[in-house]
């Protein structure tokens, strides 16, 4: 019975910390006011050279491998009423793209006014997002980009663990896709 019951706590601890393991959220645990179970994608012209990254991106997304999701994502050929607009800039046209940013992610309300800019978090629900791609650094982008980026229209911040999609440096980076705990907080946040 002791034996039980010690196999039991190790089991329950193992369970626990494997659900509560989640990546950080937005304050007030900002995200879409419409959800995610009809989340439309739309690639700017300007994105074109980047829709194998967003579309693989979004497909990592709808199907995580870790049980059910609340997400279902469809790439549209307009920005009316979408969730997420894809853009690629280069430094030149776009200040927030100094440095080596790979792409930044800003959110908007239903009338246009923007919520949070580049490197400031929502602190309310939005309802769409901005998601732009630096064309002086494609040399450096690969498809973890646009997850993260993703990530953060999703409502996910910026983690402190390096196998996290939702980790910022992607020369550190160990994982090439969305990982447990990431879904978890998606979960979390939308349902």
């Amino acid at each position: 019975m002791k034996k039980f019951f010690i196999c039991y706590i190790i089991l329950a601890c193992t369970i626990s910390c494997s659900i509560f393991a989640m990546t950080p959220t937005f304050s007030n645990n900002s995200k879409f006011t419409r959800g995610v179970g009809n989340c439309c994608y739309y690639i700017d012209g300007t994105a074109s050279g980047y829709s194998n990254q967003i579309n693989s991106a979004s497909a990592n997304w709808v199907d995580t491998g870790f049980g059910w999701n609340p997400i279902y994502m469809t790439g549209v050929s307009s920005n009316y009423a979408t969730h997420m607009d894809f853009y690629s800039r280069n430094p030149g046209s776009d200040t927030n793209l100094n440095g080596n940013v790979l792409g930044y992610t800003t959110f908007w309300n239903t009338d246009g006014t923007l919520v949070a800019r580049r490197g400031f978090e929502p602190t309310y629900n939005y309802f769409y997002t901005e998601i732009v791609f630096n064309t002086s650094e494609s040399g450096s982008y690969d498809y973890r980009t646009a997850k993260h980026e993703m990530g953060h229209a999703l409502g996910l911040a910026h983690t402190t663990n390096t196998s996290s999609i939702m980790f910022s440096n992607i020369n550190y980076m160990k994982v090439t896709t969305v990982q447990r705990e990431d879904h978890d907080t998606i979960n979390y946040l939308y349902n």
